[in-house]
């Protein structure tokens, strides 16, 4: 289960991880982590989005791994 997650510096805003996991993140003029989002339940889609992002800038700490950059 995904505990954090974070958006590194270098994200060019294309909007893949918002169109993945619409609940956990959002794209303006920048990406970012939404408050209070559900890590838990969205699990998968973080790790798919950090597993697609083009620049690789999507960080998460899973609960049987140390912070894991895709």
């Amino acid at each position: 289960m995904v505990k954090k997650v974070s958006i590194e510096p270098g994200c060019t805003t294309c909007g893949l991880c918002e169109f993945l996991a619409p609940d956990i993140f959002e794209v303006t003029d920048i990406s970012h982590v939404k408050k209070n989002a559900c890590f838990a339940s969205n699990s998968d889609a973080i790790k798919e989005a950090a597993e697609r992002c083009p620049v690789q800038v999507i960080t998460y700490q899973d609960d049987d791994a140390d912070t894991t950059n895709s």
